[in-house]
């Protein structure tokens, strides 16, 4: 998908579907992983924009969820393979009715060994435990600060993306600069 020029996701004469599809394409990515929160900042006007998302299951695109991949927190979504590019006239499947009343996984559900998850528990230190236990606590992993700019930051268009990058890069040389240039009171001026 990344040879052909994709229809801009923003553009509103689209379907809620169909700009979901588009947003995960050229915003998230494939294998990479968005909340809700990022989904409903992008897509503010459309009331029921999970829904559609969800939807996609049905043109064979593959989203899991904490329930399928344990390495992310309640709250996020992991879009792992695009299906059917639905952006396409024509290209959508129908999708059988059956597949409400017999949903089919998209892959087996991985059964880990409690005793195994004990010996990696026990291989953390104070602070990872401690902070284990308050993920387990609130019920989710929280996201740090750096994927929640991280999110935003792939949320905009190339322009604005590529202006904030080079501000970035100009801000991470200045801070690596003043770090690396002896001041007076080092005893070396």
């Amino acid at each position: 998908m990344a040879d052909e020029q994709l229809p801009d996701w923003r553009e509103p004469k689209r379907g809620a579907m169909v700009r979901a599809a588009l947003w995960l394409v050229t915003q998230v990515g494939e294998g990479n992983v968005f909340t809700r929160e990022d989904l409903r900042a992008a897509f503010p006007e459309v009331t029921q924009i999970d829904r559609r998302v969800r939807d996609l299951r049905d043109q064979g695109w593959v989203l899991h969820t904490n329930r399928e991949d344990p390495a992310i927190s309640s709250g996020e979504t992991r879009f792992v393979r695009a299906g059917t590019p639905v952006w396409v006239p024509g290209a959508r499947r129908v999708a059988p009715r059956a597949r409400a009343y017999y949903p089919e996984p998209s892959r087996p559900t991985r059964h880990v060994d409690p005793e195994t998850v004990w010996e990696l528990l026990e291989g953390l230190t104070d602070n990872e435990r401690s902070l284990i236990l308050a993920w387990m606590a609130i019920g989710h992993r929280p996201s740090s600060s750096a994927e929640r700019a991280w999110r935003a930051l792939r949320s905009l268009p190339d322009k604005d993306r590529n202006e904030l990058a080079a501000k970035l890069g100009a801000l991470v040389v200045s801070k690596i600069t003043d770090e690396a240039e002896p001041s007076e009171s080092d005893g070396l001026a």
